[in-house]
């Protein structure tokens, strides 16, 4: 077989972070599978020495049969681009430019945030949790379940946290509510919520565990990413969602970045609708993502109106959180508002 795509693959998978048991693990390394058989055309017999290498990356690794699962399962699957679409650049150029084959070299990965002592919560965190904010256990439970809510300790504080199995996430807030203090001699002023060195805000938290999902309400904020868990259990048939859930909630961290590029094909073909803080810098946030996601090929980009609701004060409803636990009686009465997902 031609080597080039071999070798790409391989650069290309290198960059790609292991999977971390609990975190959504299998997503991970049926992405990476998906990567090598689909993106670059490889058979699950070419692709399996590259996913074994890979596979020394995960947490713990995978054996060497159920890596083999995996490629079948990726090679059988249906997947919205075509097969062999990582074959050229992102500027539709030939991988292989000179007639010496040398490939190109993979970029210097960026350090990804220190993760160490956070994982899934026991009972007791997640309890505590929803009477802090307040949350509701029940998505509080299941975003734990899926490896996107963790607990643990930060410079001495008792925190919960998202993150997802890419690694490129961790955003912290303390559980007794208070901000993090400024750090003199640092960048680091009074915050409410911290990225742990090496996050990239602008990954969309959660968007490799949406994959086997049809819809994606898309969030602003670690308070409205927790809160939609809930909503689509609600919403979607309450204890069957977690089975048969076709709409699932994938968050950006801030309204500021754009989408990050690698994430952008991970939209294609799904319907996202965009659930912005009613606000200027959260309106701005969403324009810039439907745009992006418009030229990402998703099958269809709608943004949530929250200007038509009002709080019980009367004031209008600016996100998710408030629509979920401030909602006005009368707005709670119309059976139309509770219709959220796309």
């Amino acid at each position: 077989m031609n080597l080039q795509p071999i070798e790409r693959a391989r650069a290309y998978v290198a960059r790609i972070p292991g999977a971390i048991a609990g975190s959504g693990g299998h997503d991970a390394t049926f992405h990476a599978a998906c990567i090598l058989v689909n993106g670059f055309a490889l058979t699950p017999a070419d692709a399996l020495p590259l996913l074994v290498a890979w596979n020394q990356t995960c947490q713990p690794p995978w054996s060497e049969a159920e890596l083999r699962h995996k490629l079948t399962s990726a090679d059988k699957a249906r997947h919205a681009k075509p097969r062999g679409h990582l074959l050229e650049d992102s500027e539709r150029a030939p991988i292989f430019r000179t007639a010496k084959f040398a490939p190109t070299p993979a970029p210097v990965a960026r350090p990804l945030p220190d993760r160490s002592g956070f994982g899934p919560g026991t009972a007791e965190q997640i309890q505590r949790l929803a009477k802090m904010r307040p949350y509701h256990c029940e998505g509080l439970e299941w975003a734990s379940e899926r490896g996107l809510l963790v607990f643990g300790s930060w410079r001495g504080f008792d925190c919960h946290g998202v993150t997802d199995a890419s690694g490129r996430v961790l955003e912290l807030r303390r559980m007794d509510g208070e901000p993090f203090p400024a750090v003199p001699g640092t960048s680091l002023v009074e915050r409410k919520s911290h990225s742990v060195k090496g996050s990239q805000k602008q990954w969309p938290l959660g968007i490799a565990e949406a994959q086997n999902f049809a819809s994606i309400a898309l969030m602003e904020g670690l308070p409205d990413f927790l809160a939609a868990h809930y909503v689509a259990l609600w919403e979607q048939a309450s204890h069957h969602a977690k089975r048969d859930a076709r709409c699932v909630p994938v968050a950006m961290l801030s309204s500021s970045p754009e989408i990050h590029a690698d994430a952008l094909t991970l939209f294609r073909g799904k319907h996202v609708r965009i659930f912005a803080h009613a606000e200027g810098a959260g309106l701005k946030g969403a324009a810039r993502w439907l745009t992006q996601l418009q030229s990402a090929d998703a099958a269809r980009v709608d943004v949530f109106d929250f200007s038509a609701y009002r709080k019980t004060d009367g004031s209008r409803v600016n996100d998710l959180w408030e629509f979920v636990h401030g909602l006005h009686p009368d707005d709670q009465r119309n059976p139309v508002t509770w219709r959220l997902l796309p």
